[in-house]
This record gives structure tokens, sequence and C-alpha cells, in this order.
């Protein structure tokens, strides 16, 4: 709760009592960090929420912040908050020092998963699912035809969940692959949507899309460590390849401690 962040006169910053920096790529922090901004939004409104982002943006735009520093000004914003039982100290031991799921998302979770959005991708992912089976039948066959997917639009939220469902199953076709990303473009959506689908084409060995791979890992460099712990863990000598070779590409500009950590993973 101490305020550790200290700039030098050279401009450098400098964090006392860091924790193990191996920890800092795991996915729970960017997990729970997401649901405690839907859940702060959720108690001011989605356009106050964003408002309050200018501001806070404005103030400390090239500091160095901590996330009391954010928590702060939001309470300050707005202090109606406080009514309803909201203070630093209860954020902090409902969101960042309790393990688990907060109350709120377990009470969320049960409404959203009838959620109509919801209910949408699931029922692509069934489409995706069966067509890939049904072309795994054909190749048997020897018959190679593309897929014929008549697929729905999805939003960027909708495209995380579907590429999430469809890394559930043990196997997709080549064809399904391929249609899949010609059908919603996903080498150029957002980053959350490419790790997803990166994540897709190391499990499925999706050869033709690991310049998708290559390019993440070296513009997404702070996303992509867990990327190249995938890579390594498949045993494929090309993906092996692959992830040595991004990390040739970037080490001398990439933060020291996710540097560390890749190399650990890869030597």
């Amino acid at each position: 709760m101490e305020r550790t962040g200290q700039v030098c006169e050279s401009g450098s910053s400098m964090v006392k009592h860091g924790l193990n920096p191996d920890k800092t790529f795991m996915q729970v922090h960017y997990l729970k960090g997401y649901f405690l901004l839907r859940f702060l939004a959720s108690e001011v409104g989605d356009q106050q929420m964003t408002d309050f982002f200018r501001l806070f943006v404005k103030k400390y735009h090239g500091q160095l912040v901590l996330s009391q520093d954010f928590l702060q000004m939001f309470l300050i914003t707005f202090p109606h908050m406080e009514g309803k039982g909201l203070t630093l100290s209860a954020i902090y031991a409902d969101w960042l020092d309790r393990p688990g799921i907060p109350e709120w998302l377990r009470e969320r979770s049960a409404v959203w998963s009838q959620a109509r959005l919801v209910e949408e991708v699931k029922a692509e992912v069934v489409k995706w699912i069966l067509s890939s089976r049904s072309h795994q039948a054909k190749g048997r066959k020897r018959k190679r035809t593309e897929p014929k997917v008549n697929y729905k639009e999805l939003t960027a939220d909708q495209l995380v969940m579907l590429l999430e469902l469809l890394l559930e199953e043990s196997e997709l076709s080549v064809s399904s692959m391929r249609a899949l990303q010609k059908a919603y473009g996903l080498q150029k959506q957002d980053a959350e949507v490419r790790h997803r689908w990166c994540e897709l084409v190391v499990k499925h060995a999706y050869s033709q899309a690991y310049c998708d791979v290559e390019h993440f890992l070296v513009h997404d460099q702070a996303m992509g460590v867990y990327l190249y712990g995938e890579l390594m863990v498949q045993e494929d000598p090309e993906q092996q390849a692959l992830a040595r070779r991004c990390l040739a590409l970037v080490q001398e500009e990439m933060d020291q401690s996710a540097r560390s950590v890749v190399e650990e993973m890869i030597l």
C-alpha cells in the first residue's frame, strides 16, 4: 500500500519491494484486471468510465503509475461509491489480495452464460467443429474440398471467446483453419484476438500462419511471452526454430525480465 515507485533525475524508474518477475507474465493479472475494470464501469456507467480514463491519462501521462494512484483517483472522481462500501481497502481485499474469483464475477458469470452474445458464439463454434470433422472424414476418403461455413459476424470480444472455445478442440482440419482465418480476417484483428489465433496456430501446427505468430512475437512483445512457451512445449522442431528466430530478432529491445523468462524457456 505504500508508494514504491521512484523516478530518478535521469528519468529512469525504480520499484522497491518487487515481486517475482516471472509472475508478471501469468494470465491471471490480465484476467482479473479486465474484470476489475468491468466491475468499476458497471458501478458508474460505461461513458462515465471512458471520461474518467481520459482524465487519468491526462493527469499521469509520462509518469510511473501505481495501482493505488488509479483507484484513489477513481474514488475521488466518484465519491458516491463510498456509500456503496467501495473503498480502497475493500477493492484490494476483494480483487487484488484474495485468490480466486471475486463474488461480483461469480454472480455475473451465471447471467453471462445465458447472454445472447455468448449463445451466438457457442452456435458458431458448433458450426466450425462440425465443418472440421466433416472435412476430416472426407479427407480420409481422399476428397479435398474447402469446408463451407455460413459464419456470423462477431465482435472482437466474441472472437476471443470463439477462439478460446476452439482451443479446447483436440483437432481442427487445415482447411478449417484456413477458412477461419479468412472468414474473420484474424491477422488484422486486435492483439487479444490475434493472441488467441496464434495459440490456435501453434496448437494445430498450422504452418501456413506461422508468419502471424512471428509478427505477433516481434510487434506485441509484452503479450508474446506465453507464446514462446507454447512453441517450445510442443516439441516441434519447426516451431522451436521459430521461437529462437523471433527471440534473436527482438532480444536487444526486449524488456529485461521478459527476455530472461523467454531465454529460460528456450535455452
